[in-house]
C-alpha cells in the first residue's frame, strides 16, 4: 500500500461498508504515515514505549522532511 494509513477516529470497521478509507497523502520517508497523521498519531502516545513527548515528535518530524528531502535531491 503506498500513501498515509491513517484511518482517523470515526472509522469503524464495524459498520463501514466498501474500502477501507486510508488518507492516502504522500507519507514521510520510511513511515506508514503523512506528517499531519504522524503527529496525530504518536503525539496521543501510541508508540511502543508509551507516551512521546510532543517536542519529541515535533524533532522527529523534521529530521525524517529532511532525510526525505536529501533523497529527493540525491534521485533528481
Amino acid at each position: 500500500m503506498s500513501g498515509c494509513q491513517y484511518l482517523g477516529p470515526e472509522y469503524d470497521p464495524r459498520t463501514h461498508v466498501g474500502p477501507t478509507p486510508y488518507c492516502g497523502k504522500k507519507t514521510l520517508t520510511g513511515k506508514s504515515y503523512c506528517e499531519e497523521h504522524y503527529h496525530v498519531v504518536y503525539k496521543k502516545g501510541t508508540t511502543v514505549n508509551g507516551k512521546r513527548k510532543e517536542k519529541e515528535v515535533e524533532r522527529e518530524i523534521e529530521e525524517l522532511k529532511r532525510q526525505q528531502e536529501i533523497e529527493e535531491i540525491e534521485n533528481a
